[in-house]
């Protein structure tokens, strides 16, 4: 599974950590994950060191695939959905709308069947 994972500046590892134990937990799904993707900007983030590859997606690649949104501040983009599709590749799909803690999104897509482990020029083992 991949979980994408979005971030305010007032998250906390611990925030995240939780958030993403709390998704994988309703789906029965074991942490760590096999993958967290989120913004390049983040690849290197404590914050998202869950013990697992981490894969950067650009930004630019985030907001040409991202459903428009209305946000003001940060990335106009909804990068935990559109992470976790653009590292899952294609025919992966979303578990479930993205999941939501007070400064965090994470969602978990999983990638199509047989499909190898996410590479993108910035992953980065966590």
């Amino acid at each position: 599974m991949i979980v994408g994972i979005g971030l305010a500046s007032r998250a906390s590892a611990e925030e995240v950590e939780q958030l993403v134990r709390d998704l994988l937990s309703r789906h029965g799904l074991p942490f760590p994950p096999g993958a967290i993707a989120t913004r390049t900007r983040f690849a290197t983030d404590p914050r998202v060191a869950l013990g697992c590859p981490v894969v950067g997606i650009d930004d630019d690649e985030l907001l040409a695939a991202s459903p428009p949104v209305s946000r003001r501040r940060g990335l106009p983009a909804q990068v935990a959905r559109t992470a976790a599709l653009l590292a899952a590749g294609p025919g992966g799909r979303l578990l479930e709308p993205a999941g939501r803690s007070r400064y965090a999104t994470a969602a978990v897509a999983r990638p199509a069947q047989g499909r190898p482990a996410p590479r993108h020029r910035s992953e980065r083992e966590r």
